[in-house]
């Protein structure tokens, strides 16, 4: 079974446990968490892929690593995927639960890129502007590329705006190609 759709349907069981629980808030606040310790460290990551480790062990380190530190909602849910042998697909479940949350509550993502990194009040505007123009809650990340010398480009759940002075110039070069 392709592994994508085995993230999926563990990620759909795991917000419709965390909906039972009043809890999908935490719980995605945890997944993202879990999400970021576990892609970041590469002896974790073999540990938990590796097939010499017995499940038990598996979970010992989960819950020595996380049992503190995330709700009980999310700590059963982690030995649940360990127990039913999908410890090596976790980073991915825990991956897809944040889509999952995004689409359950009408969440947008967003990546905003300047030529220059913009300080958190300008950040906070924009967040607003795009929050009221989209109709609806963003996440948003931003990064600064000086290769496009001012203005901005927005990438919204897959949608790109290019409105950058980059891509101005390079419209008007086209423009004026024989």
């Amino acid at each position: 079974m392709n592994s994508g759709l085995i993230a999926r349907r563990y990620a759909n069981v795991l917000y419709e446990f965390a909906q039972e629980h009043q809890a999908t808030e935490a719980v995605y606040a945890d997944a993202n968490n879990v999400y970021e310790a576990l892609s970041g460290s590469g002896e974790a990551m073999a540990f938990l892929t590796s097939p010499l480790r017995k499940p038990s062990e598996k979970k010992a380190l989960v819950d020595k690593v996380f049992a503190n530190v995330v709700s009980p909602t999310t700590s059963r849910f982690l030995s649940f995927v360990i127990e039913k042998g999908r410890a090596s697909m976790l980073v991915e479940i825990l991956r897809v639960y944040g889509i999952v949350f995004k689409e359950h509550n009408g969440i947008k993502t967003a990546v905003v890129t300047t030529a220059v990194p913009l300080e958190v009040q300008k950040q906070e505007s924009v967040l607003a502007t795009l929050k009221q123009k989209l109709g609806a809650p963003v996440e948003a990340t931003f990064k600064a590329d000086p290769s496009l010398i001012g203005g901005v480009v927005f990438e919204v759940d897959g949608s790109l705006m290019d409105c950058s002075v980059k891509r101005q110039l390079e419209d008007i070069e086209k423009s004026l190609a024989i």
